[in-house]
């Protein structure tokens, strides 16, 4: 073999060479730009999950504040309304004090009152629209009866010592079933259309 021959072998030797490592070097190219590309997307498919997922958590929370926003608006509103029922129900009760059921029904209260207290010396103290009754229903040398204004609609009985008092006004009366009432007057509003 000549060295013609030699030179041509070594040449198509070194060209199939050259074109196996072109083609792994194209191979591994293609695999590197595939690998890339794919990592590029899997990136830009968790930020833009993230992002999404950072704007949910922004909506959920402003429609939790909104929504607390409008809880706090709506019994806030109720509060006031129901403030308003009672100092109007407060503005009526001198006038039930006066009233027959009232009156009526003294002589219960004022019983109870003094079986509170036991044997102990006590104050009658009311305003003077019902001095004379309440004079009238005590037992003699159980109590006695003073007149005070601020007493409010209905009569105080404090013992001589001010250990015990039994408030039975209506304005203490109405302050200890508020609750109740509150929740009959809100239960009247949600029925009606």
């Amino acid at each position: 073999m000549g060295l013609e021959h030699l030179l041509e072998a070594l040449e198509r030797d070194a060209s199939a060479q050259i074109e196996q490592v072109l083609a792994q070097a194209r191979a591994e190219a293609d695999r590197l730009t595939t690998a890339a590309t794919e990592t590029r997307e899997r990136r830009r498919r968790d930020a833009q999950g993230a992002r999404e997922r950072s704007r949910l958590q922004e909506v959920e929370h402003a429609v939790t504040l909104a929504r607390r926003s409008a809880r706090r608006s709506v019994l806030e509103a109720r509060e006031r309304l129901l403030e308003r029922v009672f100092t109007a129900a407060r503005a009526e009760l001198p006038a039930a004090a006066a009233g027959s059921a009232y009156r009526a029904a003294l002589p219960v209260a004022l019983t109870g009152a003094l079986a509170a207290v036991g044997n102990e010396p006590a104050v009658i103290r009311c305003p003077k629209a019902l001095a004379r009754e309440l004079e009238r229903l005590c037992p003699a040398n159980r109590a006695s009866v003073e007149v005070d204004p601020a007493a409010g609609s209905g009569f105080r009985l404090v013992t001589a010592d001010g250990a015990v008092e039994v408030d039975d006004t209506l304005e203490a009366r109405l302050d200890r079933l508020r609750p109740i009432l509150a929740r009959r007057v809100l239960t009247q509003l949600e029925l009606e259309p």
